[in-house]
């Protein structure tokens, strides 16, 4: 039965583990995944103060990275999901890896130090486009060298995608903002991020996306991740008849809350993002 462990742990220095990542601008989680025993070895969160510069969130990075992250172990794989609206899909057939920046730059505000990365999804012939702070990535990346970088859409898009049902939605919210996935059978109809503070305004966004595409609240299967109270769920179960936690089959936590606030971490993601520079 696999177990959770939210302090600092001994590992083993022989056995290759799975670090996973979720980070934003307020605060970090990490996880020391043992797949081949479908075990937590390690779960940590860190909330880090409000920053006026990307000087002290370097800084505070790093410091986290010393103390808290085990970077001494064996990793067959890395990756941190960062959890930032900053991203875009567009067709491959028309992206140009060198024009990513720019794309990006049209629809969203990019911050000098912060680098642009893109990752294929051939399945949905599209490209995602997204922005990862410099201040944020370079101290992870020295503490683990092999980490890569994602936009936290990537594994919304592929869990979205591979859970079953014709016809469902993937509710995440996470800190001031809602985000969205929408799949018809293996068709990705919308993937967005919404500022969204109050439980009224995600409802809205919820019900617009709805909307758009014509369909009954009563007709899908919500998928529910992240940070969902009980009084949201309650009020969820209102307008949608069949509501699931979203759970990772091989990592279960001790409580309905844990699975769904870090479900989405524990799912790998390959790892062939590339930034504009690549």
């Amino acid at each position: 039965m696999p177990y959770f462990i939210n302090k600092r742990i001994e590992v083993s220095r022989s056995t290759p583990y799975r670090l996973s990542i979720q980070a934003d601008l307020n605060g970090f989680s990490f996880a020391v995944l043992d797949d081949a025993t479908a075990s937590c070895r390690m779960l940590h969160h860190h909330p880090l103060p409000v920053f006026t510069d990307y000087n002290e969130l370097y800084t505070e990075t790093a410091l986290w990275c010393k103390k808290f992250l085990p970077t001494n172990v064996p990793y067959s794989l890395a990756h941190c999901s960062f959890c930032s609206p900053f991203f875009t899909l567009v067709p491959d057939t028309v992206f140009v890896p060198e024009k990513a920046a720019q794309i990006l730059a049209s629809i969203h505000h990019i911050h000098d130090l912060d680098e642009v990365y893109y990752y294929p999804l051939p399945p949905l012939k599209a490209v995602c486009i997204y922005s990862i702070p410099n201040a944020l990535a370079t101290p992870i990346l020295k503490a683990v060298k092999k980490t890569r970088f994602y936009s936290v859409a990537i594994p919304l898009i592929k869990i979205a995608t591979s859970l079953p049902g014709h016809t469902r939605v993937l509710f995440y919210p996470h800190q001031d903002y809602l985000y969205l996935g929408l799949v018809r059978e293996q068709q990705l109809l919308l993937c967005n991020a919404y500022e969204a503070p109050q439980v009224n305004t995600a409802l809205y966004f919820l019900f617009l996306a709805l909307h758009q595409w014509q369909l009954n609240p009563e007709s899908i299967l919500l998928y529910l991740a992240g940070m969902c109270s009980k009084p949201l769920i309650q009020l969820l179960s209102r307008y949608f008849p069949r509501i699931i936690s979203l759970t990772d089959n091989n990592f279960r936590l001790p409580s309905q809350e844990m699975n769904m606030q870090y479900s989405l971490m524990f799912h790998p993601i390959p790892p062939c993002a590339l930034s504009e520079d690549s």
